[in-house]
């Protein structure tokens, strides 16, 4: 989720580069919403901390305590994050906050470590040598549109 259209455009496609599927909203609130109706299906979460309606903290809290979802992944990226925020996201429920400012490259990374440390992703040495899982296993899903040509 991003409310950058951009971002999520660029997130969406170096993801997808690396044979992740990706489902997407432009905003906390629709998020939340598809989170509601895709949760059972989704493998990780990644979600933009300042958003309108609904920030990526307040959607932490949501998926965490008024949801119940322990086991989802959750990634939270942002511009601007200190290191006080970062730990109460943390404390939140968030596994890893990850700051967007030099670039989309170490969300993917830390997307392909919790998908790997969860057997949905083949890694050979690093993140950056991740590879889908062999057929007929699960890929992971990340609630980020795929734009299509």
């Amino acid at each position: 989720m991003d409310d950058d259209p951009i971002v999520l455009h660029v997130l969406t496609a170096l993801l997808g580069e690396g044979g992740i599927d990706c489902i997407g909203a432009p905003d906390g609130r629709a998020g939340l919403r598809r989170l509601s109706d895709e949760i059972l299906s989704l493998d990780l979460l990644v979600t933009d901390l300042t958003m309108p309606e609904l920030p990526g903290d307040a959607l932490v809290m949501a998926v965490r305590e008024l949801g119940g979802e322990r086991e989802l992944p959750i990634v939270v990226v942002s511009c601007h994050v200190d290191p006080l925020r970062a730990a109460a996201l943390r404390t939140a429920g968030a596994d890893a906050v990850v700051d967007k400012a030099f670039g989309l490259e170490p969300v993917v990374g830390v997307v392909r470590e919790l998908l790997a440390a969860r057997g949905l992703l083949s890694c050979q040495v690093a993140p950056a040598s991740c590879e889908p899982a062999p057929a007929g296993q699960r890929i992971g899903r990340i609630p980020l549109e795929r734009q299509r040509p």
